[in-house]
């Protein structure tokens, strides 16, 4: 269900009266195909995605091998996305101002904690991780780098969703509503919507079992100026690792390290 919310998803956009151009918007098309959950793909299911003719796709594809955006396996005869785009990637990694600066502050957490440590920035109705250190708990769910999930799935969306506009609060939860990721999951709006305003007043949200049975998060907001959260940084492992007095003690933490990137960014309090 989630994944067919995120295909949705979209930054919006300026707009320009311009025509865009067809056969590159059909390439992006091809690219937008590839997921996290599908990272290899036969032409013919990229035919169905896209609803391109046959033709049209193979030139397409070939065009993009070329330039090494797709790669081909020959053994399964199906397409992946090529080695261009990591580098891309990295082109945008390297100029996130906020990824540098909460780097070291993010490393002396996870050595503190012993706990995996995640950044992430909201992108219209969804969050996209862009910097993660991993623990070696063994437990870790799919919180990939670049992968994006919509606000309200997990602490680290929650948390910035609390920072929001009501009416685009009210907007993404008709638009998305709200899905029991497990049996803990808090499914009512109101109390939903109570939660948020708790957030704004501790600047702190625990995630215990509500998007992974067994897994906890701690989320912090990470602010610009006194009114606009710009990012969230966040704590996860194991439940039983995180109860009692230890969580106490990472509720502090997570909640330091958000208000010295935040500080890093340009806050003042």
């Amino acid at each position: 269900m989630i994944i067919n919310c995120l295909q949705k998803l979209g930054l919006k956009m300026r707009e320009l009266n311009l025509e865009p151009i067809q056969s590159v918007e059909r390439a992006i098309q091809i690219l937008n195909c590839f997921s996290f959950e599908k990272t290899e793909l036969s032409i013919d299911e990229i035919m169905k995605k896209t609803k391109l003719a046959k033709t049209t796709t193979y030139r397409l594809l070939w065009t993009l091998e070329r330039n090494h955006l797709i790669q081909y396996n020959q053994k399964t005869n199906e397409y992946r996305l090529g080695s261009r785009l990591l580098e891309y990637g990295g082109v945008v990694l390297e100029n996130l101002d906020i990824r540098r600066e909460a780097e070291p502050i993010m490393l002396k957490l996870h050595e503190e904690t012993g706990h995996s440590v995640i950044l992430a920035q909201p992108q219209s109705e969804s969050i996209q991780y862009v910097l993660r250190l991993d623990s070696d708990e063994g437990l870790q769910p799919n919180n990939f780098v670049g992968r994006r999930r919509v606000l309200h799935n997990g602490a680290l969306g929650i948390v910035l969703l609390a920072f929001m506009d009501e009416d685009f609060i009210i907007k993404l939860l008709k638009e998305f509503p709200l899905e029991p990721y497990t049996p803990k999951t808090v499914t009512d709006q109101r109390v939903f919507l109570k939660r948020l305003k708790e957030i704004r007043s501790n600047c702190v949200f625990v995630d215990e079992d509500e998007t992974f049975i067994g897994y906890t998060a701690i989320a912090a907001p990470i602010f610009q100026n006194e009114n606009k959260a710009i990012a969230s940084i966040g704590i996860s492992g194991p439940s039983f690792k995180m109860e009692g007095e230890r969580r106490e003690q990472l509720i502090d933490s997570i909640k330091k390290a958000a208000l010295e990137i935040s500080i890093q960014m340009g806050y003042r309090y």
